[in-house]
């Protein structure tokens, strides 16, 4: 855990009543959060430490998150570039899958690959956390997926009752668990191969399906 929890705070970005809360001092407490995230370690990162570099009362952070994992997840929400908010559309399943996927993998690598191992094992300890992050940034990572397999069936690559949320984990459940495990690297032929991978796949429920229809005829 990085901070003890306040179980009265079950929406930490949503002020409560009484005074409006404070832009400057909002972005002064992100800031911090990132700032120690990035130079000394989700490790580091607690609401004692973030309310120290921020100048503001650990009180003044409770009002609004319940624990630093929070304010990391507001900002990565935030941040998100624009590239990774809107589905791609190049007309085929599989370059589109290649569109997600490799910025995806490239970055994970890097600063990102850190946080979200942290995040995610934060998720693990804190029930209120984990839902925030599933129906947050997860669900918009999902939603990319679903759009493009739906694409994909009205343009007749796969049939109409393809299973989208099993596209969205047959592409994120072997990213996440080379992350978490890191039993093998993340890089430009894992991502080529997770979505030849995965377009086969979603190309045999297809036969699967037809032949399911050819047999009940």
């Amino acid at each position: 855990m990085t901070s003890t929890d306040n179980p009265g705070n079950t929406q930490p970005t949503r002020p409560r009543g009484g005074r409006p809360r404070s832009v400057e001092s909002r972005r002064a407490i992100i800031q911090s959060a990132m700032n120690i995230l990035q130079t000394e370690g989700y490790a580091a990162l607690n609401i004692e430490a973030i309310a120290a570099r921020a100048g503001v009362s650990k009180q003044t952070i409770y009002r609004w998150w319940a624990s630093a994992a929070f304010i990391v997840l507001e900002a990565l929400l935030a941040d998100m570039p624009a590239q990774e908010t809107i589905a791609p559309d190049t007309g085929a399943l599989k370059s589109d899958l290649l569109e997600l996927v490799r910025p995806t993998v490239r970055a994970l690598p890097q600063r990102r690959g850190p946080v979200f191992q942290a995040l995610i094992a934060e998720a693990q300890a804190d029930a209120r956390f984990a839902e925030a992050l599933r129906n947050s940034l997860m669900a918009a990572h999902r939603e990319l997926v679903h759009a493009v397999v739906a694409r994909a069936k009205l343009r007749g690559e796969v049939v109409f009752d393809a299973d989208e949320d099993l596209a969205a984990d047959l592409i994120f459940g072997p990213i996440l668990f080379r992350l978490l495990n890191g039993h093998a690297p993340l890089d430009e032929a894992f991502a080529f191969n997770l979505v030849d991978v995965t377009v086969a796949a979603m190309r045999h429920v297809e036969i699967g399906a037809r032949r399911a229809v050819e047999a009940a005829e």
